[in-house]
């Protein structure tokens, strides 16, 4: 089962292009999140394939938490993924 939720960092950068942060979160199997900034506050969108919500999560803080030394998960959000209906063309 796929789980989305965002997560709020402290302690990492990954907006300037000299940062190594993005690479390090990559790396350390965050493949699955988006990396956004919204002015000061660093955020990572997950869609976590786990079988619970709790295993997805808790995966997603260890792999951040120990792949950037000083960052640190400051709140989750559980979110849904709207569905758009699908159009086929004839």
């Amino acid at each position: 089962m796929v789980h989305s939720f965002v997560v709020v960092l402290e302690g990492t950068d990954f907006t300037s292009p000299d940062s190594p942060d993005a690479d390090a979160l990559y790396e350390a199997g965050c493949d699955d999140a988006l990396l956004i900034s919204e002015g000061r506050v660093q955020k990572a969108i997950f869609d976590r394939e786990a079988p619970s919500f709790a295993e997805a999560v808790a995966s997603a803080i260890s792999a951040i938490e120990t792949s950037i030394a000083g960052a640190r998960v400051v709140a989750v959000e559980r979110t849904t993924v709207a569905s758009a209906p699908l159009r086929h063309s004839t």
